[in-house]
C-alpha cells in the first residue's frame, strides 16, 4: 500500500509526488520541480522527513524543465537512482530539449538515468509496485505510473483534470497524445488521477466530461 502526499512546487506549481510503502518505509519521488530549494527541494525533502520515507528511487512523467528543476538536489540529498522513460532521455542529457535553457538560464546537462524505463516495466517500492505506460505526445517520453493498491493514475502532463498536455512542443506529437489518451481511457475501472499540474480528479469523471477523452 502506498501513502500519497502532493507537493505543488515552483512559479509553475508543479505537482511533485511522494510516494512511501507503508510496510517498508520506502518510497519514490515523482518531478522534483521548484527553481529553488525553497521553493523545491527544501519543501520536498521535509515532507519525506514528515512521512517517514527513505527514498529508494526518482521518478519522472517527462523530461521538461519544470518538472526536475529541483532533480539535481534531490539526487544529491538522497543518493538516489533516477528512472525515466528511454525516450526522454535526450532532453536530460541536453537543455535546450528540456526547456531548461531558455526557461531557466542552466546550460549544463542532467546526468543520465540510471534506469531506462519501457512501456509494461514495473516500478517495485518496498512491497508496493506501479506499472510504467509509455504515453508519447506531451513529450516522446511521457509516461503515466499506475498504482492498484490503492488505485491511482500519475498522469503527469499527459492528462489533467479536463484537459490534456499540450503537444506543440519539441518532441510533441498531436497524434501520439491521441493514441495514448485512448489507451488511458480503455484502462479498467475507476482510478484517482494525480496529475502534473491542477488539481486530482478520476478516470470515470474524465471519460464522461473531458471532451479529448471522448
Amino acid at each position: 500500500m502506498l501513502d500519497v502526499c502532493r507537493v505543488a512546487t515552483g512559479s509553475m506549481r508543479v505537482n511533485c509526488y511522494i510516494l512511501g510503502d507503508t510496510a517498508t518505509g520506502l518510497g519514490a519521488i515523482v518531478d522534483p520541480g521548484g527553481e529553488t530549494p525553497e521553493n523545491g527541494s527544501d519543501i520536498i525533502l521535509r515532507e519525506c522527513g514528515k512521512m517517514g520515507v527513505k527514498v529508494s528511487v526518482i521518478l519522472l512523467t517527462h523530461a521538461h524543465f519544470d518538472h526536475i528543476l529541483s532533480l539535481e538536489r534531490v539526487r544529491k540529498a538522497t543518493g538516489a537512482p533516477l528512472a525515466a522513460h528511454r525516450y526522454d532521455a535526450p532532453a536530460l542529457a541536453d537543455p535546450s530539449i528540456s526547456y531548461m535553457s531558455q526557461y531557466a538560464g542552466k546550460n549544463s546537462p542532467e546526468e543520465p538515468p540510471e534506469s531506462l524505463l519501457d512501456d509494461g516495466d514495473t516500478i517495485t517500492i518496498g512491497e508496493s509496485v506501479l506499472r510504467v505506460m509509455h504515453t508519447p505526445g506531451h513529450t516522446p517520453g511521457s509516461v503515466i505510473y499506475i498504482s492498484e493498491e490503492p488505485r491511482f493514475i500519475l498522469s503527469g502532463d499527459t492528462l489533467f483534470a479536463g484537459s490534456v498536455g499540450r503537444c506543440d512542443l519539441f518532441g510533441g506529437d498531436e497524434e501520439a497524445l491521441h493514441e495514448s489518451l485512448e489507451r488511458i481511457k480503455a484502462l479498467s475501472g475507476n482510478y484517482t488521477v494525480l496529475p502534473g499540474h491542477g488539481g486530482s480528479t478520476d478516470l470515470q469523471r474524465e471519460r464522461a466530461d473531458n471532451i479529448f477523452l471522448r
